[in-house]
């Protein structure tokens, strides 16, 4: 059933005409729709003598691969799913440096934006949520643990955190053209301040679940009472305690002033965090994959409230010798508008050149491929084969010291920046490019399934052009959400990369091979 499917569709896609390529994705895929429901129908009537009498034979051929590396100069690293932070290097891919830039959006504003009486900071502190899983196998004196998600390189390795006040003011808009958004681009290059909010090291605690907050009298030095601040879901987060003075002057010296009156007035006068990764010895370290979807800053804070207020405390104060003192807090979002700074060096890439292909996400790098020369092009288009299945092959170099090989690739059309026929047709999941292991469970290969592209490649009434294909680290926007969804999309946020055998001969049978099955009628 499926060899006729096979010649069902292959003979329709001949009759299919090329007036823009929206409507000729459109045709393959009512083709294959129909193709399936008139399968049970034809199947009895078409071709099952011939097979019979041995009138079809089946090959395969083997068929040239160029391969080419090409480094990947920046991604749009704004708006994403996610953000990187960190720093991770190994003798492979050489070293990738993640930081991340947010402007902050106010709680209030205006006259309901003040700190009361005698106000003293008690905290300031960065939340940023970790990416974790909770572990139901494991607890630790009846608390349950986590497991932290999204770590690349050795989460025992520390590296150093600073925290600066951003002096780039960042557009929501695109400034020459006012009607889109504004993108910005993993190697744009921000002005911080000159002096750290915090700086120190930082290491992974899947155990950073509860922040203890001293309360403090109007001194700002006696401190009263101490709070233990969990998350809700009680899942762990990253912690920075930023600098209480340079926040007194900048958050509470302004509250009363025009830098409060509106969310565009603050985001002009404090325009964001300046969070810098940076390593701290030559050991290998680790980057986290964040959402930063609640992150935050949260300011504690202690005030004197006016006498003669109708005050429960609740627990959220104490009456002493100075008054009633309660406690308080300004928690100031992480705005919309984020972006990675992403900086690195592929020393090693470019001096290994192309007998192994390096491919990693990030703004790391890509591969180009050509899968058949122009002669073998027309040799094999006065075949008439039938194409049954067409296989790009990838050979992972298991010799390669990189461990953070990815669990799948993607491929595309690089010429038009486009999918393949097969992503449109089929399915991405159909098309495949996941990682398979060998016996010991060490990566081993890829394979792409592209029988449509080759199909109508290879079709004799107005055959498609040859286009080079590029293969990336695969990300979740790759995938098409609708027949018109067609072009590939400048969005890598994955740091996984693996090497890859490429054309060179010395390679043996682990080259890279670009395979066809096919019929033909026996003479």
């Amino acid at each position: 059933m499926k060899f006729y499917s096979l010649i069902i569709k292959n003979q329709k896609l001949h009759m299919t005409t090329k007036v823009v390529k929206v409507l000729k994705y459109l045709g393959l895929f009512s083709i294959v729709f129909f193709t399936i429901i008139s399968c049970e129908k034809e199947i009895e009537s078409i071709g099952v003598n011939l097979v019979d009498n041995n009138n079809f034979s089946t090959s395969k051929l083997t068929t040239e691969v160029i391969t080419a590396n090409e480094n990947v100069d920046r991604v749009i690293s704004s708006g994403v799913p996610q953000y990187l932070l960190g720093v991770y290097s190994d003798t492979e891919f050489g070293k990738l440096k993640a930081s991340i830039v947010s402007h902050i959006s106010p709680p209030v504003i205006g006259n309901d934006y003040n700190y009361g009486v005698n106000a003293a900071i008690d905290s300031v502190i960065v939340y940023i949520p970790y990416q974790s899983t909770r572990d139901l196998e494991n607890y630790s004196g009846g608390k349950p643990k986590f497991i932290i998600d999204s770590v690349f390189g050795d989460s025992n390795v520390e590296f150093k955190l600073n925290v600066y006040e951003l002096k780039t003011f960042l557009n929501t808009l695109d400034p020459e053209d006012p009607s889109k958004l504004a993108v910005y681009y993993s190697d744009k290059e921000f002005l911080k301040g000159e002096n750290t909010l915090f700086s120190g090291s930082f290491k992974v605690n899947p155990n950073d679940t509860v922040a203890y907050i001293k309360r403090y009298m109007p001194d700002a030095t006696t401190f009263y009472d101490i709070d233990t601040i969990k998350q809700t879901n009680l899942s762990p987060s990253i912690k920075i305690p930023l600098d209480e003075n340079m926040i007194q002057q900048i958050f509470v010296d302004n509250a009363a002033g025009s830098e409060f009156s509106s969310i565009d007035d603050f985001q002009h006068f404090f325009r964001g965090l300046y969070i810098e990764a940076e390593e701290m010895t030559n050991d290998k370290s680790h980057l986290l994959s964040l959402n930063m979807l609640n992150a935050n800053i949260t300011i504690y804070y202690s005030n004197d409230e006016d006498e003669g207020a109708d005050i429960d405390l609740n627990d959220n104060g104490i009456t002493g010798e100075q008054g009633v003192r309660i406690k308080h807090e300004y928690v100031f979002s992480f705005g919309s508008l984020k972006s990675n700074v992403l900086e690195r060096d592929n020393t090693n890439i470019k001096a290994s050149g192309d007998d192994r292909l390096y491919v990693q996400g990030a703004a790391g790098s890509i591969a180009n491929i050509e899968i058949l020369g122009s002669e073998n092009l027309s040799d094999l288009r006065g075949n008439n084969w039938l194409i049954t299945d067409a296989n790009l092959i990838f050979y992972v170099d298991q010799n390669a010291s990189s461990n953070i090989v990815p669990e799948q690739l993607f491929l595309y059309n690089y010429d038009d920046n486009e999918q393949i026929l097969d992503v449109m047709t089929e399915g991405q999941l159909a098309v495949g490019g996941f990682l398979e292991r060998d016996e010991a469970g060490e990566p081993y290969r890829y394979v792409f399934k592209i029988t449509d592209y080759i199909s109508e490649l290879l079709k004799s009434d107005e055959p498609l052009d040859l286009v080079k294909l590029g293969l990336k680290v695969y990300s979740a926007s790759d995938t098409p959400i609708s027949i018109t969804d067609t072009t590939i999309k400048n969005f890598s946020w994955n740091p996984k990369g693996v090497v890859l055998f490429g054309d060179n001969i010395n390679a043996g049978d682990k080259r890279v091979k670009f395979e066809i099955s096919y019929s033909e009628i026996n003479n």
